[in-house]
């Protein structure tokens, strides 16, 4: 069985890493798994970049597409704090790099900013399975659509956009995904329950088959390690319970929810020896909090991750909507509880009071509540590792993208 699995990358972020471990959990599982992406971060051989398989005319015409894509996007302004945006209405001859290869199914995975255009999904001849990790694929172009459910019916009219209408970018996006894809027998993944339902709820992909199958994590990577050691590569203090928070955009990133951890850490006692942990960003930033603040900005390796996941004691991440959680199973496989708000994707993997706590939705004074709760629990590291290993471990995880896989090859 030949899959390809077409990604934006294969490293530098959630979506794009999730796609890696599964391509090679599927090698490592005796499948011929092979990668397509724009932008090539890891030395596999078995990840080919676009842009060399691509002829000269292709790509100029990727170039001018990209082009105009972002024309488009800077055409139609959005409210601050609306999150990423892709549109791939501007199409180029990805399709026949992607028939190249010749494979028994393609594997989409996060193909956005017009990586993979709208119109270039029906010229696919090979049976298509589409690993969704947010919202874009049935969206109006939002990759989170936040409190909007225009998705359901017709976008349009969009909360995200500064000048909004019925006929606006958003219903011109999402019309032209019903049109190009109403007929097309595309196979859909989430990786949570949340993010099926969303699916099935919406006008684009409610008639599709839908199935549930979580990111995979490998445990040989994450695990737990000795705290005070990991502590001390971090130039951590030793006597203080840590806090980690941790996003690629940041505190600034309001989808991640740190003003609701700021509020609740306002709750704790001022004689309590807690003190925060950040990564996630580039650059250092103005952390408006009452208590000290270590930033060790954006780790890039896995060990490294490792090591700061297990330096702390505990790992809060009060997203508004998320998938999955791809920090949040890291921590949890090395034995560091999470807390998190109860909603969305975080609720398969953190299992209340059992791998955490989740807090009611926007509720800092619930937040601060399961913070002290999980603080003062004494906690099995290595049973919170063997829970999510169980569960999202690699070889698990491929195992059941290969029943898939076979069922459609099958049928």
């Amino acid at each position: 069985m030949k899959i390809l699995h077409v990604s934006i990358s294969d490293g530098g972020g959630g979506a794009a890493m999730g796609a890696y471990r599964l391509h090679r959990g599927l090698r490592q599982a005796g499948v011929q798994s092979e990668m397509l992406v724009l932008r090539k971060v890891t030395e596999d051989p078995n990840v080919y970049r676009l842009s060399s398989l691509l002829k000269r005319w292709g790509r100029a015409r990727r170039r001018l597409a990209e082009r105009r894509h972002q024309r488009r996007l800077s055409d139609n302004p959005r409210v601050a704090g609306s999150g990423h945006w892709s549109l791939n209405l501007f199409t180029y001859p990805i399709a026949s790099v992607i028939n190249s290869f010749g494979s028994d199914i393609v594997n989409l995975h996060w193909v956005g900013d017009n990586f993979l255009p709208i119109a270039q999904l029906e010229k696919i001849r090979a049976p298509i399975v589409w690993t969704l990790r947010d919202m874009w694929a049935f969206s109006g172009g939002c990759h989170y659509a936040g409190d909007c459910v225009n998705y359901q019916r017709a976008c349009g009219d969009c909360p995200q956009l500064v000048n909004r209408s019925e006929k606006d970018i958003s219903a011109r996006a999402q019309a032209a995904k019903l049109r190009a894809w109403s007929k097309l027998p595309l196979t859909v993944v989430t990786i949570s329950e949340w993010l099926a339902e969303c699916a099935r709820s919406s006008s684009v992909l409610g008639d599709k088959r839908i199935e549930v199958i979580g990111n995979p994590i490998d445990p040989s990577a994450f695990k737990p390690l000795n705290r005070g050691t990991a502590r001390q590569a971090f130039n951590l203090p030793l006597d203080r319970k840590l806090i980690l928070f941790g996003a690629i955009g940041g505190t600034s990133d309001r989808r991640k929810g740190f003003r609701y951890l700021a509020e609740a850490l306002g709750n704790l006692n001022n004689d309590d020896p807690v003190e925060l942990v950040i990564f996630g960003s580039a650059r250092q930033e103005t952390i408006d909090i009452d208590r000290p603040a270590h930033q060790v900005g954006r780790l890039h390796d896995e060990a490294s991750l490792s090591m700061l996941y297990s330096a702390c004691d505990v790992y809060v991440l009060p997203t508004l909507q998320e998938a999955l959680g791809k920090t949040l199973m890291e921590a949890l496989a090395c034995g560091t509880p999470c807390v998190t708000f109860d909603g969305a994707g975080p609720n398969d993997m953190v299992a209340h009071q059992m791998d955490g706590y989740r807090a009611r939705m926007k509720d800092s004074a619930d937040l601060a509540a399961g913070i002290k709760w999980t603080l003062a629990q004494d906690w099995s590291r290595e049973e919170l590792r063997r829970r999510i290993a169980q569960r999202y471990g690699v070889e698990r995880i491929s195992e059941r993208y290969i029943q898939l896989y076979m069922s459609l090859s099958e049928a």
